[in-house]
């Protein structure tokens, strides 16, 4: 125990301490009171998400016996990723309520500040206590009363504002470099995709359109999917829609194809590539079609084209987005000659690699803020933090050494 510290339950802490309103679709309403789900909780941030935004009307605040929110308050979700996360209530300009997987914090002004708090939830001594209260294996939650139970460090309150200040100004230097970098990681990927873009759409007349049907020999009957509680462990990569999902023993291919992903939201979201290539022994399931083309070249080229496209129109069903076969096949890829085509392929290959290379530098960067930011808060909560833990030469220092 640090000399002048107390630990009490959270819920001591609190002048309000209750779970949101159960709002069903039915109570909802286009416009009115504000509702505030777990998806604006933030670790440590609120996020707006204006867009979808849901409400209700004052007519259901007053027959629910809903409970408002103001600007201060702690929101904090029971539900992942991960469970206990918390963010303070801005000023959004109207009457709020929260969901009933928020519990809503209102502190006792002379017991705990809303910011410490608020930095205490960021940090893994917190979340880690919190996990040991949660139940559920596929879909882990805490309950309100457990949450209660989660003890937090309470240090006087001019101890509490010291510690915030130099959180704020350490943390605001933190998220400023965090901004850049999330900023290079966006455009490292969007040279490439401008690349892409840029190839497939200035073709000339010597460019011949033909189907992907035409070109390649789907090999989709001859997948074999494998339930997980069979599947045997073992060195063989076990390709799915998204890429390798586990690995296995025995082999159905042994070559050089191409897959590409039949079903998943990612089909519209594109939040990876839908095309990849492989090679060597390998298990497919039946959530990847299966191509196999003559020519490497070929190959490549079509996976780069398929990359660079929205295939939203040759898709059926929103709620569970689908490629068919017979879709896929009808896809129109405008083929140039085979010199054209491998460079084509020889330039996109390179400029693919140094954006590769540049994602992982700024994703290495940002896991090492991430890091950072740990290792101030262990101090903060430790009786360790100083003023000036993260001045700019410290900030320069960092960028230095992971550049």
């Amino acid at each position: 125990m640090i000399n002048g510290w107390k630990i009490i339950p959270l819920a001591e802490a609190c002048s309000v301490f209750t779970d949101g309103d159960w709002i069903e679709t039915k109570d909802q309403s286009p416009d009115g009171i504000r509702l505030i789900q777990t998806g604006n909780v933030g670790i440590g941030v609120f996020k707006n998400r204006e867009a979808k935004a849901r409400h209700i009307s004052n007519s259901t605040f007053e027959r629910l016996n809903c409970t408002e929110i103001y600007e201060g308050d702690c929101l904090l979700s029971r539900l992942p990723d991960p469970v206990g996360r918390s963010c303070i209530l801005p000023e959004t300009g109207e009457r709020m309520i929260t969901a009933v997987d928020c519990t809503i914090l209102r502190f006792r002004d002379d017991v705990l500040l809303a910011r410490f708090f608020n930095y205490y939830s960021q940090c893994g001594e917190f979340l880690r206590e919190v996990d040991q209260y949660c139940t559920g294996a596929t879909r882990r939650r805490i309950s309100r009363k457990n949450l209660g139970k989660v003890e937090v460090p309470l240090p006087p309150l001019g101890e509490q504002k010291r510690i915030v200040a130099i959180l704020d100004e350490a943390f605001a230097a933190i998220d400023a470099v965090t901004a850049n970098t999330e900023k290079n990681l966006a455009n490292a990927r969007e040279v490439f995709e401008s690349y892409l873009n840029s190839v497939f759409t200035n073709e000339d007349e010597t460019w011949e359109m033909k189907a992907l049907g035409s070109v390649c020999e789907n090999l989709d009957s001859t997948r074999v999917p494998i339930t997980k509680s069979d599947r045997k462990p073992g060195s063989i990569p076990y390709y799915g829609a998204s890429g390798v999902v586990d690995h296995v023993e025995g082999f159905i291919f042994d070559e050089d194809l191409l897959l590409v992903s039949e079903d998943g939201a990612n089909l519209l979201a594109r939040t990876y590539p839908i095309a990849f290539s492989i090679n060597g022994k390998m298990w497919v399931n039946n959530h990847a079609h299966v191509l196999r083309f003559k020519k490497m070249s070929s190959q490549r080229f079509v996976e780069y084209y398929i990359n660079s496209i929205s295939i939203a129109s040759y898709v059926s069903g929103m709620a569970q987005p689908k490629l068919n076969q017979k879709s896929l096949n009808s896809i129109q890829v405008p083929f140039p000659l085979d010199e054209v085509q491998e460079t084509v392929v020889n330039k996109c290959d390179m400029l693919q690699q140094e954006s590769q290379e540049l994602e992982s530098l700024y994703t290495r960067k940002l896991a090492l803020l991430a890091e950072l930011k740990q290792s101030i808060l262990q101090k903060a909560f430790s009786g360790e933090l100083t003023a000036g833990c993260l001045d700019a030469a410290a900030i320069n220092e960092l960028e230095d050494a992971i550049a």
